[in-house]
């Protein structure tokens, strides 16, 4: 399923129109499908709220109100708007409503009246604003008002965003109504799965309505079980290099657990050989440490370039836990011309913000795996541009390097470049995992089970797609088992065998 932005959003609209659906019965049916939703879920005879905007999305919510009211329910609606800047749709749905005596009020400040209302509502639907929202600051009285619904014991129904959430990229306006329910209309939209997004939306349900994904050239899609590419077949006549033979360079004094977790999940994710270097100051804790199967090589320095050379490798990973003080310019330049793909993460990626420009004369498949502060130390952005243009900056930076960039968060983002047009740039949003999963060791763990599957299946960008959804995957089970505040990164790996079974053909 394809997922868009505000604009996105209002062009397949405008194509659908174009196409023979009336703009106005277009809002029907967003209001019907809302309100079978909302129908099926509530008591009979219950009392509610309707809270509507001057906009489609408030004309949204008067369809709503209306098909409550003829169902039996004690619907009012609340309007939040001027009645002067109604929507031509709205104004028509207006008009409906006080043809069957419907009860309205016009909203102007929070007072006794207004608490009244909202306190004794079994059900508020919002439908204040929709996905467009500029970023400005709220009106007091709209503030206030949200407030009042985020304190109130009503069920919250938002209409495709819950409101005072921008559309773009998951931020507030200050202030914005918490939904238990949001009723998304035809295609997630961007703000719902980023930043501030996943807290407010409460349970999602996408509702058809007829608007076609053929309409839009969105290259961002909903990463699902359905959307997976498949490991490659292990065939019976089979050898351990067939499924990849993966070198690690990871761990330093203090930091050894890094380079252990990410080359156990590597092997667990079914990488037929794994070598680990690791230091020589290190080697005897770590060979005591790492699963039987695992060989661990000690290096100096200067002499790693030459022991990775003269070892058999398909593929290799730099960077968890190596520490910050090393030089690592001689490492980086071999690794980024050895042809062969390459999984860069932690402090590796400290090393290359150091030197980024690297990457243009790279010769075989990258994929990077940071955190929001990590990616914006390798673009040397702040955290306040990274939130508010994140997409953006990170297409930018994936077709500029031609990198495949594992962007890591609650809805980890894979962004694929396809040539050097940032538009062009394919973006998966993860469907798995949980906020479990915000604890110590966890990427490292994604970033071997990426490395374990890079031999396994077709290119890079299946393996990065692959991994994030198993992982995250895995730490859904690991959930289930242990509950969220007890989730170790170790569990993730536990969990892994089962989460292959679920999504990948054996």
């Amino acid at each position: 399923m394809k997922v868009v932005t505000p604009s996105e959003m209002s062009e397949m609209d405008r194509q659908t129109i174009a196409h023979g659906i009336a703009d106005y019965e277009l809002m029907e049916r967003a209001g019907a499908r809302c309100f079978e939703v909302i129908n099926q879920e509530i008591p009979e005879h219950s009392k509610i709220l309707v809270l509507c905007g001057s906009g489609n999305n408030g004309g949204d919510g008067q369809v709503i109100a209306r098909l409550c009211r003829h169902h039996g329910h004690q619907a009012e609606v609340l309007f939040t708007g001027n009645p002067d800047h109604f929507t031509p749709n709205s104004r028509q749905n207006f008009n409906r409503l006080q043809g069957i005596g419907l009860p309205y009020t016009f909203y102007s400040e929070m007072n006794e009246e207004v608490q009244n209302k909202i306190q004794k509502a079994d059900v508020i639907v919002d439908a204040v604003f929709g996905n467009g929202l500029k970023n400005r600051p709220l009106y007091p009285k709209i503030t206030a008002l949200f407030e009042a619904v985020n304190q109130s014991k009503a069920v919250v129904y938002a209409i495709d965003i819950p409101s005072g959430l921008r559309g773009s990229n998951g931020l507030t306006v200050g202030a914005a109504v918490r939904a238990d329910r949001t009723l998304v209309i035809q295609n997630p939209k961007v703000g719902l799965l980023l930043e501030n997004g996943p807290d407010f939306l409460g349970r999602a349900t996408v509702l058809d309505v007829g608007i076609l994904e053929t309409y839009t050239d969105s290259q961002k899609m909903l990463l699902e079980a359905s959307s997976l590419p498949n490991c490659i077949e292990r065939k019976k006549n089979s050898h351990k290099y067939d499924y990849g033979a993966l070198s690690i360079i990871a761990g330093s004094q203090g930091m050894i657990g890094a380079g252990l977790m990410c080359s156990s999940a590597c092997l667990k994710a079914g990488a037929g050989m794994v070598s680990t270097w690791v230091p020589e100051n290190i080697y005897d804790i770590v060979a005591a440490q790492m699963p039987w199967e695992i060989m661990v090589k000690p290096y100096r320095s200067r002499e790693l370039v030459p022991q990775l050379a003269d070892t058999r490798a398909s593929a290799y990973v730099f960077g968890p836990g190596v520490g910050r003080k090393r030089d690592a310019k001689p490492l980086f330049n071999w690794l980024v011309q050895s042809e062969k793909p390459l999984v860069i993460d932690a402090d590796g990626l400290y090393h290359l913000a150091q030197n980024k420009s690297i990457l243009k004369g790279h010769q075989g498949d990258i994929i990077l795996t940071p955190h929001a502060g990590e990616f914006c130390r390798l673009c040397g952005i702040d955290k306040d541009d990274y939130r508010e243009n994140s997409m953006e900056t990170a297409a930018a930076f994936a077709a500029a390097y031609q990198v495949i960039l594992v962007l890591k968060g609650y809805h980890t983002r894979i962004f694929i470049p396809h040539g050097s047009d940032p538009s062009q740039c394919e973006v998966w949003f993860n469907t798995t995992g949980n906020p479990g999963m915000a604890t110590a060791g966890s990427g490292d763990v994604l970033t071997g089970v990426i490395a374990g599957l890079l031999s396994q299946t077709q290119n890079a960008g299946d393996a990065a797609k692959l991994g994030v959804y198993l992982h995250g995957l895995a730490g859904d089970l690991a959930a289930e088992k242990y509950g969220m505040c007890a989730l170790n990164a170790t569990d993730l790996i536990r969990m892994l065998p089962q989460a292959l079974q679920r999504s990948v053909h054996e």
